[in-house]
């Protein structure tokens, strides 16, 4: 499998142009550890097996969802967060499948918040992972091969 940052970038950018109309660009950026931060991952099964996550502060989170619903960032609720991370990590999901092998089938999202990085892969390798900023504030996308269960 060949996946570019490149490639990862461009869909970054062209979701979160049409889906928030909010400017976001790569960016050389280490992960926080220990900071409040959210997490949305979906999986791809089929001729690739890998793990496709997206996870950005919690301030990020809270900056995407009021760009989403057109609210005040301090009327965004929990639901609003974990509804708009869902959202933007099945649409980058979606768009990087596309890039990938067939057959492949890309699961539901699931969202979890915590203390970044919030999310792990046990077993895993994360084959790609691309930082960026948007409003200062910082978001990754990782895609992680999925360890053999055979």
């Amino acid at each position: 499998m060949h996946l570019s940052s490149d490639d990862v970038a461009q869909i970054v950018e062209e979701v979160w142009g049409s889906m928030l109309a909010v400017d976001i660009a790569p960016a050389d950026i280490e992960v926080d550890k220990g900071d409040p931060s959210v997490a949305g991952s979906v999986g791809v099964t089929g001729a690739t097996d890998c793990l496709i996550s997206l996870e950005i502060s919690e301030s990020g989170a809270r900056n995407v969802a009021a760009a989403m619903f057109g609210l005040d960032e301090a009327d965004v609720s929990d639901d609003d967060i974990a509804d708009t991370i869902g959202e933007l990590t099945n649409m980058v999901g979606g768009n990087i499948k596309s890039l990938l092998p067939e057959p492949s089938t890309l699961s539901l999202p699931v969202v979890a918040s915590g203390r970044g990085p919030t999310l792990r892969v046990v077993g895993g390798t994360s084959l790609l992972q691309q930082g960026f900023l948007s409003a200062g504030h910082p978001m990754f996308v990782n895609v992680w091969n999925r360890a053999s269960t055979s």
